[in-house]
């Protein structure tokens, strides 16, 4: 149970860490293209000071609604997973493929009951994608931190 927690603690948290990073990206993109069409040029260059700065400031801003979110969208799913994965033998596909099921299935709860997935970086394809992608990778942390000890 210990390692099942220190897991999903860890796992958690580079979803978040992943997803805010992802988040951050497309929203300076945006920005980006939006301010250079208002400038009538073309997108406006941020430094990689800045664009760092960014980062750190939406995993700060991002992380408490953002991580619980995902908390409970992961926790959902790695728990099915577990299940799943002692009937099938398969937990380092099964694992991946909840935590990036569990993630689409979030923003498109959130799309559904608010209009909006809420994270401006993930309204577009490309968005959800690097958001799923998270998930995916989160599950697969979860996996390789959790699997059983060979005696």
């Amino acid at each position: 149970m210990v390692r099942w927690s220190v897991g999903f603690i860890v796992a958690l948290a580079a979803m978040v860490v992943l997803g805010s990073i992802a988040h951050s990206l497309f929203v300076q993109e945006a920005w980006s293209l939006a301010a250079g069409q208002a400038d009538g040029t073309g997108p406006v260059a941020l430094s990689a000071a800045e664009r760092i700065n960014w980062i750190g400031h939406d995993l700060v801003g991002l992380q408490p609604l953002y991580g619980a979110l995902c908390a409970v969208a992961l926790l959902i799913a790695f728990v099915a997973a577990t299940f799943l994965s002692r009937f099938t033998g398969l937990r380092a596909i099964v694992f991946p493929v909840a935590g990036a099921i569990a993630i689409f299935v979030l923003f498109t709860l959130l799309k559904a009951q608010l209009g909006t997935v809420g994270v401006f970086g993930a309204r577009g394809d490309m968005g959800l994608g690097a958001q799923i992608l998270a998930g995916l990778l989160a599950g697969a942390l979860f996996a390789t931190l959790t699997r059983p000890q060979s005696n």
